[in-house]
């Protein structure tokens, strides 16, 4: 994404404050009056832009002062405990995404989503696909195949861009196993540094974000190779719609992205938590919020409760099993 469309957006959205004081407190079975949301991402990225158009919205509705807190700390460590030892009446949360249970997979973080916390709601994007593999413009790799043939040629030589240990470093694991491959894998960081490595010819190839390749791709400095759908069915990217998916490619890879994980103290009210929910469930769905997040591929629907707790379930023992497999297991 171009960082003048992200800030943009952000700005329209400021009406959240990015730091305030804890809640306040409230009636058994009553939101607080004063809700702090930790966020664990920097404030204009992505995740930051999901957390305060959604807050807006719920802060709105609820009668609810929300204030968003960008805390980093111990990547994103340090967040969740503020959620963990936070008061059941739901005045501290933390609003995530995939990556809490690739901390838990990975040994980084002692707490799991599922078993420590109250999982209040689950949100999965809207776009059929959000992550393309992605070379540089002057690469020889033309097509997927061509990569792929090249990687079996020379095992453990294609170079993959990753952040160790993230979501683009399990994706790129579980794409090596799909297509049969022994790729090296690279530290270079975000998104961005993985695009500049890319192009400065440090790396083979990468995984980034759609909406962060696009710009590359339209100029000619990438060449996008395959989308990753977010269901086993396939489907492309609405923001690089002419990339064809992985499975329609005859690669049997997909991997589904979760937007948010909102979570809260173990053992808060249900029907708390289930008010909760719906306020988010509703704001995701506010013409506003659409407007939003629509341009930049980032609208997304809530699961209901029930199926939240269980996709996340899933999903740990899915990412435990890659990571155990990496050998990303402190």
């Amino acid at each position: 994404m171009k960082r003048s469309v992200l800030g943009m957006i952000l700005a329209g959205i400021m009406a959240v404050s990015v730091t305030g004081c804890g809640g306040s407190a409230a009636k058994d079975g009553e939101w607080a009056k004063n809700v702090e949301i930790q966020v664990p991402a920097k404030a204009g990225g992505g995740t930051d832009v999901m957390a305060r158009a959604l807050a807006n919205k719920v802060s709105a509705e609820s009668g609810s002062t929300i204030t968003i807190v960008n805390n980093t700390d111990g990547g994103g460590v340090v967040a969740c405990e503020k959620a963990a030892a936070g008061k059941k009446d739901g005045s501290t949360l933390t609003q995530w995404h995939l990556t809490m249970l690739i901390k838990t997979a990975a040994g980084l973080y002692d707490k799991s989503a599922t078993e420590d916390f109250t999982v209040i709601g689950v949100a999965v994007p809207k776009d059929k696909a959000n992550n393309v593999l992605v070379v540089s413009g002057g690469s020889s790799y033309q097509t997927l195949d061509d990569l792929i043939g090249a990687a079996k040629e020379r095992p453990g030589e294609v170079m993959f861009g990753v952040e160790t240990g993230g979501t683009v470093h399990i994706q790129t694991g579980l794409f090596a196993k799909a297509a049969g491959i022994d790729v090296k894998y690279v530290e270079a960081g975000s998104d961005t540094e993985k695009l500049t490595a890319l192009v400065g010819n440090s790396i083979d190839a990468c995984f980034v974000n759609a909406n962060q390749a696009k710009q590359y791709v339209e100029s000619g400095k990438a060449r996008a190779l395959g989308a990753i759908s977010n269901s086993d069915e396939g489907g492309r990217s609405s923001v690089l719609p002419e990339v064809p998916d992985f499975i329609e490619q005859g690669v049997d890879f997909s991997f589904k992205m979760l937007n948010v994980v909102l979570v809260g103290p173990k053992d808060m009210d249900s029907e708390l938590a289930s008010r909760i929910h719906d306020y988010y469930a509703s704001a995701a769905n506010d013409a506003e919020v659409v407007k939003t997040l629509a341009p930049t591929g980032m609208e997304m629907e809530f699961l209901s409760l029930e199926e939240g707790g269980s996709t996340l379930k899933e999903m740990q023992g899915q990412i435990d099993a890659v990571v155990e497999e990496l050998g990303l297991r402190k």
